[in-house]
């Protein structure tokens, strides 16, 4: 008779009522932190990701937001106009890293075979997403911060530390709405195509939602498509700037739930069928 071979796991005896492979909550807490460790740590390895998305914003908000405007005889006749610009530049800080380190990384992991190899794992399933989203927030939070401090340093603005604090949690906050964006076009196209496709999306997303200058009338209607100008119209309510024609904030925080939550979900939808 053939000896019959035993796994390790048919030899613990079953938990009644419960899986008895399921991970324990400080486990999955511990695969879930590093995870994000490891996103941290891969994307800091990367100075073409870390130096134009992540540090570049707080020089040219200083440039063109402290220094030009500051000379506009507009800006100083209009003190307000210095805390529009710094919620702009902040707006757009948080855009890169939501955009381009969510987008961009997953279709090069996805060509490399990476996420195939992730579902092999005894991991939790979310743990890969989440870690990436969580990962753009925080470089978010640096790069939107460091506005803040530039801004608090040299500009003219008028906002005080804990509207300043606020402003860049808020901006935070609405990331994942870009996030989710750069999730669908990273799952959508392969690595080589994502980072011009993402370009395609940036650049309109700054300079159509009327970030750093007035719209002409004709694109003022449709700049309401782009989330930028949401994420935007939160910080300047919370600046507690005025302007006619600006939305109501209750109505930017549906539009910045709708678009993560269609983008978000196409891109969910085609990971779990094609991967």
């Amino acid at each position: 008779m053939n000896a019959v071979t035993l796994s390790p796991l048919d030899a613990v005896p079953p938990v009644s009522g419960k899986n008895r492979y399921a991970m324990s909550w400080a486990r999955v807490l511990h695969a879930y932190l590093t995870e994000i460790r490891m996103e941290l740590t891969s994307a800091m390895r990367v100075p073409a990701f870390v130096i134009p998305i992540v540090l570049l914003p707080a020089p040219l908000y200083f440039l063109f937001g402290v220094i030009v405007a500051g000379a506009s005889p507009d800006a100083k006749a209009h003190p307000e106009i210095a805390n529009w610009l710094f919620t702009g530049f902040a707006t757009m800080a948080v855009l890169g890293p939501a955009l381009f380190g969510v987008g961009c990384s997953i279709a090069i992991e996805r060509d490399q075979g990476l996420l195939r190899l992730k579902r092999a794992m005894p991991s939790p399933s979310g743990a890969y997403l989440i870690a990436k989203i969580v990962m753009a927030m925080i470089f978010a939070t640096v790069a939107a911060g460091s506005v803040a401090v530039a801004a608090a340093l040299g500009g003219k603005i008028t906002l005080s530390a804990a509207q300043l604090v606020a402003i860049v949690a808020v901006l935070v906050a609405a990331s994942p709405a870009c996030a989710a964006i750069g999730l669908f076009i990273g799952t959508r196209f392969s690595g080589t195509a994502t980072p011009g496709l993402t370009n395609l999306v940036y650049f309109p997303a700054i300079y159509l939602s009327g970030l750093f200058f007035p719209l002409p009338k004709a694109l003022q209607r449709w700049s309401v498509i782009w989330p930028t100008q949401h994420m935007d119209r939160l910080a300047l309510a919370v600046a507690h700037f005025k302007a006619p024609g600006m939305l109501d904030p209750r109505l930017s925080v549906v539009v910045l739930m709708a678009v993560t939550l269609v983008f978000g979900g196409l891109a969910l939808r085609r990971l779990a069928r094609v991967g």
